[in-house]
């Protein structure tokens, strides 16, 4: 796996899906993004964005989930189960209409769903194995920067991370957020100002 990082670090290019599984209820969104790059040096083309609604059915548990938080384990791996899938199939209709395929991607950033004190996917990696691909995920950002604490980077962070690039970058609102989880994805593997959680 080291090895795999330092030959993503040493790339001047990087091919980075961004996927963003909470900001929008009952959507995920998901971009692909050239960097180059990193900190404010960083560089960017957008290919490809695309956003799906979950299930009506999925979209309920989940709010159930938020509300009562009071769920057997069998419950919580179908929900985990579920929102692996659509995250899934949404980053492969991410290659449907560009001349880019799926095994060309370097690394796939995905900022988890934050529901009833629990995170989903549980096991970020079960998507690198579907994917083939290293996933950067559970983000953390150094405070007073860089000289404080590590602190997560939650929906309120990303939030503010997200409305200031889309204002110095003229991104899109839509895809802005899957664009920020690729971003980070890239300074978690390249930069030293954002680590990958566990």
């Amino acid at each position: 796996m080291n090895e795999l990082l330092k030959e993503i670090r040493e790339k001047d290019n990087r091919l980075i899906v961004g996927i963003e599984t909470g900001n929008v209820p009952g959507r995920i969104g998901a971009a692909i993004v050239d960097v180059s790059g990193k900190g404010d040096e960083t560089l960017l083309d957008i290919y490809s964005f695309k956003s799906q609604s979950l299930p009506r059915e999925l979209v309920a548990t989940v709010e159930a989930l938020g509300r009562s938080g009071d769920f057997d384990s069998e419950e919580l791996a179908g929900i985990n189960f579920l929102l692996l899938h659509h995250i899934n199939a949404l980053f492969l209709d991410l290659f449907e209409d560009i001349e880019i395929e799926p095994e060309n991607v370097d690394l796939v950033g995905l900022k988890c769903l934050e529901i009833g004190g629990r995170i989903f996917p549980e096991n970020p990696s079960v998507l690198s194995e579907m994917t083939g691909l290293v996933v950067a995920s559970r983000f953390r950002i150094g405070a007073d920067g860089g000289d404080g604490p590590e602190i997560d980077v939650n929906e309120p962070i990303l939030r503010k991370m997200v409305g200031d690039m889309i204002d110095r970058m003229g991104i899109g609102k839509d895809a802005g957020e899957a664009v920020a989880v690729a971003l980070l994805a890239n300074e978690a593997v390249c930069g030293g100002s954002v680590a990958p959680g566990a």
